[in-house]
C-alpha cells in the first residue's frame, strides 16, 4: 500500500517543522519511507511529500502511526498537514474484475484516511 504525507506551512514556522522532524521517532521497520521532498514559493510556502510504503496486511498499524505523526506537525502554528491513502493499479484492476463496475468498484474502495 503507499499513503502520502503531505505539509504546507510558512517560513515563519519552518524552524519549528524542522525541529519537529528531528525530534520524530524513527518509523516502524515495515515502513519504507521515501522523501520527504520540499519546495517552496512565494506564494505558497514551503510544501513537502513523503511516500510511505508498507504491506496492506500491516495498514491499520501503519495508518495509525502516520496520524499520529502528521498531527505533531498540524499542531504547529502556520503548518498544515494531511495523509492520503492511494491504491496500485494491480488493486484497482482487481476490484474492476470482481465486481464488472466502475461504480461499485469505486464504492468497494473505503479510505481509512
Amino acid at each position: 500500500m503507499i499513503m502520502f504525507g503531505l505539509m504546507k506551512f510558512t517560513a515563519d514556522c519552518a524552524q519549528a517543522v524542522a525541529e519537529n522532524y528531528i525530534r520524530m521517532p524513527p518509523p516502524p521497520d515495515f515502513i519504507k519511507i521515501i522523501g520527504p521532498y520540499i519546495r517552496s514559493s512565494i506564494e505558497g510556502g514551503i510544501s513537502t511529500i513523503s511516500i510511505y510504503e508498507f504491506d496492506d496486511a500491516r495498514s491499520d498499524e501503519a495508518i495509525e502511526y502516520l496520524q499520529k505523526r502528521y498531527a505533531t506537525f498540524a499542531a504547529i502554528d502556520g503548518a498544515s498537514a494531511t495523509t492520503e491513502e492511494w491504491l496500485g493499479v494491480e488493486t484497482v484492476l482487481q476490484l474492476l474484475e470482481e465486481t464488472q463496475s466502475i461504480t461499485a468498484a469505486l464504492e468497494a474502495v473505503s479510505f481509512r484516511i
